[in-house]
């Protein structure tokens, strides 16, 4: 617990001052850490770290972080020559590298990529929209954690998860009310109360369903977290599942609602 603790504060201070700076600033620090986490998926899928592929699974996410620099079909031409390139790497290998783990490099290197621009997208938006997604998040875990320790009895999916219950979930899903509250008393984040509980249980079932995503991926590959960069929490992938699929779908909230 002590680690854990230690950790989570030492992350805090390197990762604030990005968050609270913003601009270019927070673009280094989610293309840094859409790196990282790009890393440590190359590394699980393969059992190894496979330099080729993870190269082109870094050119992946500089692609799309910066593809409003880059013409249109150049940005296509470009992802197709990088799908093409890591599929020719099962015939080099003489098959050592499977189908199976490329296409889930190539598939998840976008899904990492996309969840991290995302997130700097809702930063450029505003600070307040950003916070309120983080603290979604981080309520609707804690509130899991501890609904689950508690009441848990039915498995939430037990094939992916076995410590996950169906308490735990409703109850985490529940408590990001209280960032509803939070915010729309407090800000200007929210004109309308219903609309955003809305949002934030949209935001906090979303992010428990990545939660599960990630957790079946390291399922499949037999490993308990994606990397030990962060002693006690695991890896980046570990750390930011939930929030890699929230973020993009919370911007299409944002824009189909029109709150900003």
């Amino acid at each position: 617990m002590k680690t854990r603790v230690l950790t989570a504060i030492w992350a805090l201070i390197i990762f604030i001052p990005f968050l609270i700076a913003g601009d270019k600033y927070f673009l280094f620090a989610a293309l840094f850490l859409s790196a990282l986490s790009i890393y440590e998926i190359v590394k699980i899928s393969f059992g190894k770290l496979n330099k080729s592929i993870l190269l082109l699974s870094f050119l992946v996410s500089i692609g799309v972080f910066f593809k409003k620099q880059i013409d249109n079909e150049i940005l296509l031409l470009g992802f197709l020559t990088i799908v093409f390139l890591m599929l020719t790497e099962i015939v080099v290998s003489n098959h050592t590298v499977k189908i199976v783990d490329i296409s889930t490099v190539i598939f998840l290197s976008f899904y990492v990529s996309i969840g991290f621009y995302s997130l700097y997208n809702i930063r450029e938006i505003g600070l307040q929209i950003l916070m309120f997604l983080l603290l979604t998040i981080w309520v609707t875990d804690s509130g899991a954690y501890i609904g689950g320790m508690k009441y848990g009895k039915r498995k939430l999916s037990p094939n992916i998860s076995p410590n996950k219950s169906i308490e735990g979930s409703i109850i985490g899903t529940l408590s990001s009310i209280i960032v509803t509250i939070i915010f729309y008393f407090t800000t200007d984040l929210f004109t309308n109360f219903f609309i955003a509980i809305f949002i934030t249980l949209f935001v906090s079932i979303v992010g428990q369903i990545g939660d599960l995503i990630e957790s079946a991926y390291k399922r499949e590959y037999k490993v308990k977290d994606s990397s030990n960069l962060l002693p006690g929490h695991g890896g980046i992938f570990d750390r930011f599942d939930s929030i890699l699929l929230s973020a993009p779908l919370l911007l299409i909230i944002i824009d189909t609602l029109k709150i900003y």
